[in-house]
């Protein structure tokens, strides 16, 4: 700081940020600290308490630059004017930070400003999460100088666990985010460590689901369904809670039907392991599927009866022409005729399906 470019009744505060309020935490001081001794005080007892947080740094810091600045003072012209002064001062935050600590370093910074007219400051920082109270000092009173605290690799340090940490805060804050950041992690571990190295090949297989989801980006629906089901639950909707837990139940036996079934294909092409699960699992998860849905649009009071039975009717219509191509592929020697029949029924059904949901008989 260039001390002859001060005005002579600059009034000067070296302030030291401590936005989460370490110094009243671990200490029992609470903010605003002001005086060259209160401040020493309090860094004295912050230090002993735990010599590693960097504030007790910043708060010698702070000191430092309060009596390197006086001194200048003393050195220069400004000595001979009286109006010219220096002070230094601690204000404190939340340990939550956010919102609740801004309001309690603006409240700090006031009750400082009303004993000591300042018409400048020195900020004294330790890291980036005290900068962000700058906009907010700036509003009551012009930043002269920076100086922030660097304590060896400290800084950068400290820097990356405040950007890990907003993100936790955020992924805890935002359930979309919280599933994949905490859930699909959780279930990983959960599955190693119940099946040890086997569980290697459930953690590719969930990873692998969880991939198809994004791609086709069903996890709206899957999110859908969750909520309704919870929903149910609180609203006490009990016949609906009891047939989305059991359409749930069938999906899984479903999977598990389709799973054992493929071992016995496992040595065959890869188009045949997968049409082994699709034979064996394609009309208990159909099953699954319509029991979910007919629960669910039992309470839309909008939907006919033509529009709720049209959709398990098509995928019905699905499943068919999945079944008649799964057992083509896994006994080459069947009859074409049979998954040709499939396939018309299918299409009928489809014709059927569209029909009923465009002309919307017997609305509810």
């Amino acid at each position: 700081m260039d001390i002859k470019s001060l005005e002579k009744n600059e009034k000067l505060l070296v302030l030291s940020i401590d936005r989460d309020n370490d110094i009243g935490e671990k200490t029992g001081v609470n903010g605003p600290v002001i005086g060259r001794e209160n401040v020493l005080k309090a860094a004295n007892k912050l230090g002993l308490v735990d010599p590693e947080d960097t504030d007790f740094n910043a708060l010698f810091e702070a000191v430092r630059v309060f009596d390197e600045i006086k001194g200048l003072f003393k050195q220069s012209t400004l000595v001979k004017q009286p109006q010219a002064s220096i002070e230094v001062a601690a204000i404190t935050g939340d340990k939550d930070r956010g919102i609740k600590s801004d309001f309690e370093i603006s409240r700090q910074l006031d009750t400082i400003l009303k004993k000591y007219k300042a018409t400048g400051v020195v900020l004294i920082t330790d890291g980036s999460d005290d900068e962000q109270t700058i906009p907010l000092i700036q509003t009551k009173v012009p930043i002269k100088s920076i100086r922030r605290l660097i304590v060896r690799q400290a800084d950068q340090l400290q820097s990356t666990y405040f950007k890990i940490k907003d993100f936790l805060d955020e992924s805890m804050e935002n359930p979309r985010i919280s599933s994949i950041v905490f859930g699909l992690p959780a279930v990983i571990l959960v599955l190693l460590g119940l099946f040890g190295l086997t569980g290697v090949r459930y953690v590719l297989l969930l990873l692998g689901i969880f991939l198809v989801i994004k791609w086709f980006r069903l996890e709206k629906h899957i999110v859908g369904a969750s909520d309704e089901l919870r929903s149910s639950l609180t609203k006490r909707r009990f016949a609906a809670f009891f047939v989305y837990v059991l359409a749930v139940v069938i999906g899984v036996l479903g999977i598990y039907r389709g799973y054992t079934f493929m071992q016995n294909f496992l040595s065959r092409s890869f188009f045949e392991i997968i049409a082994s699960f699709i034979y064996s699992s394609v009309f208990i998860l159909w099953i699954a599927i319509a029991v979910g849905w007919l629960s669910r649009s039992a309470y839309k009071r909008k939907r006919s009866v033509g529009q709720i039975s049209a959709i398990p009717i098509f995928g019905f219509a699905v499943a068919l022409v999945l079944f008649g191509a799964s057992d083509l592929i896994i006994e080459p020697n069947s009859a074409i005729t049979a998954f040709l029949l499939y396939v018309i029924l299918g299409g009928l059904l489809i014709t059927l399906s569209v029909i009923m949901d465009k002309i919307k008989l017997f609305k509810k």
